[in-house]
């Protein structure tokens, strides 16, 4: 009797945590990885013909065939669907969450798996001039003595902690949930000018607005060193396991040309030079 009772007890206990596996307490059970990606370009493609061959993308493509004893699946939402969901424990990774000392209270971090850089005051063209007539320029007096100049900002965003401080303390008039969204607003003359890092200007003018020259980027007081993009996943022992798993892949694929390759695609030329001289603070980072 006492054994029958043991053997049922441990099935009631096996079929528990089977039923477990995908929920967000229980991530610890699971072999899936679900990656969130949006429409990022360059950084995540989620359409047309360069779908899938954003810089985050090659990078999750990689993980994904290095980590085989893991099932991958991939889910598009919105960027503010993706916080929420690490924050509530479900075993989710996004390649290229930027660490903050907010975000580690619920997620976990790999090393850096790419850069954001340089983060410039986008304009479109036709407004440059104005612009440059402001310089030099700084995001603090643009939000503070030029209010009248209309700006958004990625819901939830993190760019870098100076830049991130302003906004916090001057928020803008609006925000949006996608870059193609923003950047067409300032296309259309909705917006006069977003903060934004270059390579993803440069990619909507030539490949979605089929204009290279509709933006200009300019440089300004508070724009930071390279950020670096990494790998977030929810903040639970599920989450610091597979982090281990992808710093060991990273330790031994970051050193190699290839992967030199995905960090520096889709870079402007100009932005090259710097991206390469530190690339290896980049290597050394952890």
């Amino acid at each position: 009797m006492v054994k029958g009772l043991g053997r049922i007890g441990l099935a009631v206990a096996l079929a528990l945590a089977s039923s477990g596996s995908g929920r967000a307490g229980d991530a610890e059970f699971t072999r899936q990885i679900t990656w969130p990606v949006y429409d990022a370009a360059p950084f995540m493609m989620t359409e047309g013909p360069d779908s899938n061959l954003g810089i985050f993308d090659q990078v999750r493509r990689l993980l994904s065939a290095r980590l085989t004893d893991y099932t991958h699946s991939t889910l598009t939402v919105p960027f503010p669907r993706i916080l929420t969901s690490v924050r509530n424990g479900e075993p989710w990774c996004f390649v290229g969450g930027v660490k903050t000392p907010e975000r580690e209270a619920f997620a976990v971090f790999s090393r850096p798996v790419a850069m954001f850089h340089p983060l410039r005051v986008i304009v479109h063209a036709s407004k440059r001039a104005r612009f440059e007539g402001l310089e030099p320029l700084s995001l603090r007096t643009l939000l503070t003595e030029h209010r009248d100049l209309r700006t958004s900002m990625l819901r939830n965003r993190a760019m870098a902690p100076a830049v991130d401080a302003l906004f916090r303390q001057y928020p803008p008039g609006q925000t949006h949930s996608e870059f193609a969204e923003a950047l067409r607003m300032l296309l259309n003359d909705r917006l006069d000018y977003l903060i934004e890092y270059s390579s993803i200007a440069k990619y909507y003018n030539a490949r979605q607005f089929g204009d290279s020259n509709a933006f200009v980027g300019l440089s300004f007081a508070e724009s930071p060193e390279p950020v670096f993009a990494r790998v977030m996943c929810a903040g639970t022992p599920w989450g610091r396991e597979v982090v281990a798993r992808i710093d060991a892949v990273l330790a031994a694929e970051r050193p190699g040309p290839a992967y030199r390759r995905i960090v520096e695609a889709w870079a402007a030329p100009e932005d090259l030079p710097r991206i390469r001289a530190v690339y290896d603070t980049f290597l050394a980072s952890d």
